[in-house]
This record gives structure tokens, C-alpha cells and sequence, in this order.
């Protein structure tokens, strides 16, 4: 102990002198009497990995790992149980070979120099036979726009760390794999120790994500305050997450599964977001094509409002047969039967010279009806009973176009009050159909925001970019659509409503040209 001590500090003096980077010193002590320290020196864009094979098969007792570090402190055992539990049942399985990448805590100084102890013990009274490796990890620190490859396994996860560069304030983790199982998990979590990599704490902290072949999460530089963040892939025990097969649970509670083969190789790269001046072009843009047919809409109303102003419009044209008839006779009510036929000071062909037959056949007792103009009111004795319907197709055949109140059977005043009533069903039905939509997208927003569990959300997470609280505010953007063009629907037929009451305003005399009241009769 006292040799290995005086070549731990030479090694130690002579690693910080010829390394500005980081130098890492694992001293593994087994038992009292025997002790080992190695020093392993990386520069700060590596990392260490610290690997564990059990040999002994027939090991009844677990061998602890206790790596202690300056700011941090990690523990595994091996052989390594991993348990899962689903209601009252657990699923246990046994993994003998595990890989843990130690995290490397800030550096106030680019060459300080930190160690790290790995302490091993165990109850077994027999010897123990286990091969202890301390690695480098090449391309720890991942660059942007450069792809690393990398094999995972639920007792050997992975994770790696990311800088933002300069200029560079969002970027988008993309993870990929050739197979859709074994089912993985992605995490994104702060620059800290330890950090959480294993099947059952990596839904701790961070942002997580769970894949099958595709995973993609959206960070934001102001989310982290060291400007850097660790990329954490996690191998599942079982692929009931992602839609696998569900495994039988065992005879017994204490016996163990085997794993199989869950290897399982992925893809990572970082690339930069799109920055904000394309993000607001892209609204701009959007907006722009919305906005278009606004502007075209209020060109064609200037044009039909100068229109109808040059060239004064009777309202016989708005559902009546006006092209024809010049004198319009109102009377209440009558029956018989008249034949009035169109003259030549009318200045018409004699092939446009038609008639116009009209028989009623209305009683005094439906005269002295009540009529009632309650919004509501859908009473038998507001409708016209009239048998009419195939006696008057002379009105109907003189139009050169038939409005739908032309057939309209009821009276006019009764109609325009029942027609509000679609206006507050239309009304109640958009506040019912966006405050639903509303809750659930604030209460999600949060539960994202707050758990980190991004599997709640079901949009393309290669497509969503972030603005303020919203994780993927394209999504609102590309439904803004609906609620303009709404708009400008209700817009179109608010406008030819206005048009419609000018030209009736214009003819108060006849004002009542949709109502069934107006007959050319003869009365007895």
C-alpha cells in the first residue's frame, strides 16, 4: 500500500505538468491489504468509462462498485437485477457485464486535475473473480452536424455531452436506429451528477423521449445554464413501451429472466434549429397566404359595392320575380285565381312575353293566426299548410333565378328571427369545440414542461420549433388557418347580408318580398 501510494503522487505530478486537460486516477482497493491506484489522463472533450465483467458463475453473493468522485458519487452492483414491477407483479432480470460513463463535473480551471476512487467489496466468503477496464471515450463531446455511432445495452447505456456554439441558441437531438427493438429511451438533462442513466431513473430529471427507430428533442439554450447538456440513451428491459410483446411473468418471485441479446446500435447527431429570422419569414409567410384572400375579398366587395351604387339592384331580385313584373300588388289574402300576362310597353320579345298563375286557395279561419315571432317557436301554426305547392309552378318557372325564398312558406319576420338562432348555435358550438382544446393545451404544455415526459404529445417532433412556453408552436400556426378562413366565411356572408337589407331599404314600400303573403290575386 505505501509503493502504490508513492506511485500514485509521482504519476499524479508528472500527468498534471504534461496534460492541460483532464487527469482521472482510479484507486481500487479490495479487502484491507491490497490496494491499486491507475491514473488515466483525458482532455476535457473525453470521457471515462468504467467497465465490469463478473467471471464467476456461480457467485452467491453481489459484488459492490462504489466510484467516488470530487463531486459525485456512483454505486452499482454487480451482478446487476433490474426489476419490472406492474401493479403487484415484478419482472426480474440479471445482467453480468455493465459499463457506466463517470460524469464530469464543471472545472473552474482548464488544467485542474481531479481523481476518483472506485471502491469494490463483497459478503461472499468465497473469492470473487471480475475484470475491472477504465477506458476513453472518443468523441464524448458531440459536434454539430457530425454523426456518432454507438452500441447500447440496458446495463451499459450511454450519454454524451454537448457545447452550444457561438450564434447557435436552439438545436435538435436526433437519434436513430436501424431497428425498431429493443425499445430505447433518449434524455436530455442538465450538465450535474450523477447523472441518470439506468431503465428506472432516467424519467428523473430532463426531457425524455421513447424510440424506436427515430427520436428527436428540441433544446434551447437558455434551458441550460452551462450553455451545455448531456445526451443520454437508455436501453429499455422490455419493449411494452414502444408497442412490443409483453413477457409472461415468472412461476416463482424471486427467479430471474434472462434478457437475451439487447444490443441495440443507434445513430446520434446535433443539428442547429432554424434561427429566428427564418422562423419569423416563415410566419410572415404564412400569415401572408391567410391574409391574401382577406385582401381578395375586400376588392370584390368594393367592386359590387360600386356596382350596386351605380346601378341601383330591386329587391325583386333577391328572391322574386322581378325581372318581369314592374307593379307589384300586395293583398293579405284571397282566393281565385288570376292570369296576367306581360305587354308590349314592357318592351320585351314575344318569346320573353310569359305568364305568371297563381292560385290560392287559403281559408279565413288561417287569416286570423297568430303569429308568433319567438326565436324558439316551432309550432305547427307557423307553417302555411297551403296545397299550392303544385298549382303556382308558373311563379317558380317566370324566375330566371330561384333564391331559396322563393320557396319559403313562412312569414319573413318569423324567418330572419329564427335564423338567429344559428348564429347562437354556432356560437356555443366554438366556444365548446376551443375551450376543451384550450385546457388541454395548457395542461399538457405544463405536464411537458414540469415531468419532462414528451411521450404525451403526439406531433412530428423533427417538425416542432418552440416559441416562449409552447414546445411546438408550428402546430398552432398551421391550425391558425382554419380560424382565419372561418372568419373571413362569416365575414363574406355578414357582407351580403348588409347588401341584401341596402336594397330593401331601397324599396321600403316593398319590403316583404320573400313573404308569402305577396300574391297577384283576384279576390271574390
Amino acid at each position: 500500500c505505501k509503493y502504490s501510494s508513492t506511485m500514485f503522487l509521482r504519476f499524479l505530478k508528472e500527468s498534471s505538468s504534461a496534460h492541460q486537460g483532464l487527469c482521472l486516477c482510479v484507486c481500487v482497493s479490495v479487502c484491507v491489504s491490497v490496494s491499486l491506484c491507475v491514473c488515466v489522463c483525458v482532455s476535457q472533450t473525453e470521457g471515462v468509462r468504467v467497465s465490469v465483467e463478473l467471471l464467476s458463475e456461480s457467485a452467491q453473493s453481489p459484488v459492490l462498485f462504489v466510484v467516488r468522485q470530487k463531486q459525485a458519487v456512483l454505486s452499482f452492483q454487480v451482478p446487476l437485477i433490474l426489476r419490472v414491477c406492474l401493479r403487484r407483479y415484478q419482472r426480474k432480470y440479471q445482467y453480468t457485464q455493465l459499463g457506466r460513463t463517470l460524469c464530469q463535473p464543471p472545472t473552474k480551471a482548464v488544467a485542474e486535475t481531479q481523481f476518483f476512487y472506485v471502491d469494490v467489496s463483497t459478503l461472499s466468503s468465497a473469492g470473487i473473480h471480475y475484470q475491472l477496464r477504465v477506458s476513453r471515450v472518443d468523441s464524448f463531446t458531440l459536434q454539430t452536424d457530425k454523426k456518432f455511432s454507438f452500441n447500447a445495452t440496458p446495463s451499459q447505456p450511454q450519454f454524451f455531452k454537448y457545447v452550444f456554439p457561438e450564434g447557435v441558441d436552439t438545436v435538435i437531438v436526433k437519434v436513430n436506429s436501424q431497428k425498431n427493438f429493443p425499445c430505447s429511451v433518449m434524455s436530455i438533462q442538465d450538465i450535474q451528477c450523477p447523472v441518470y442513466d439506468l431503465d428506472n431513473n432516467v424519467a428523473f430529471i430532463g426531457m425524455y423521449q421513447t424510440m424506436t427507430t427515430t427520436a428527436a428533442i428540441t433544446v434551447q439554450r437558455k434551458d441550460f445554464p452551462s450553455n451545455s447538456f448531456y445526451v443520454v440513451v437508455v436501453v429499455k428491459t422490455e419493449d411494452e413501451a414502444c408497442g412490443g410483446p409483453l413477457r409472461f411473468y415468472p412461476l416463482l418471485p424471486d427467479e430471474l429472466l434472462d434478457a437475451g441479446n439487447r444490443s441495440k446500435t443507434l445513430d446520434v447527431i446535433v443539428s442547429p434549429a432554424i434561427n429566428s429570422e427564418v422562423y419569423v419569414m416563415g410566419m410572415l409567410f404564412c400569415l401572408g397566404i391567410f391574409l391574401s384572400f382577406y385582401l381578395l375579398t375586400f376588392l370584390v366587395a368594393c367592386v359590387e359595392n360600386k356596382r350596386y351604387d351605380t346601378a341601383p339592384v330591386s329587391p325583386y331580385e333577391y328572391g322574386s320575380f322581378g325581372e318581369f313584373v314592374k307593379v307589384f300588388i300586395r293583398i293579405d289574402f284571397c282566393i281565385g285565381c288570376v292570369l296576367i300576362c306581360l305587354h308590349d310597353d314592357l318592351n320585351l320579345k314575344p318569346a320573353d312575353q310569359r305568364c305568371i298563375f297563381c292560385v290560392l286557395e287559403r281559408s279565413l279561419e288561417s287569416v286570423g293566426r297568430s303569429r308568433h315571432e319567438s326565436l324558439s317557436s316551432v309550432e305547427e301554426d307557423d307553417y302555411d299548410t297551403l296545397a299550392d305547392i303544385d298549382s303556382d309552378k308558373n311563379i317558380v318557372r317566370t324566375k330566371k333565378f330561384l333564391c331559396v325564398s322563393d320557396l319559403a312558406r313562412k312569414d319573413n319576420r318569423i324567418l330572419s328571427k329564427k335564423y338567429q338562432i344559428y348564429f347562437w348555435n354556432i356560437a356555443t358550438i366554438g366556444v365548446f369545440y376551443a375551450l376543451p382544446v384550450i385546457q388541454l393545451v395548457i395542461t399538457y404544455q405544463t405536464v411537458v414542461n414540469v415531468t419532462g415526459n414528451q411521450d404525451i404529445c403526439y406531433y412530428n417532433f423533427l417538425c416542432a420549433h418552440p416559441l416562449g412556453a409552447l414546445s411546438s408552436f408550428n402546430n398552432i400556426l398551421s391550425n391558425l388557418g382554419y380560424v382565419l378562413l372561418g372568419l373571413l366565411f362569416l365575414l363574406i356572408i355578414l357582407q351580403r347580408d348588409i347588401l341584401h337589407k341596402r336594397a330593401l331599404e331601397r324599396n321600403e314600400s316593398t319590403a316583404m318580398v320573400r313573404s308569402r303573403e305577396h300574391r297577384i290575386c283576384l279576390t271574390h
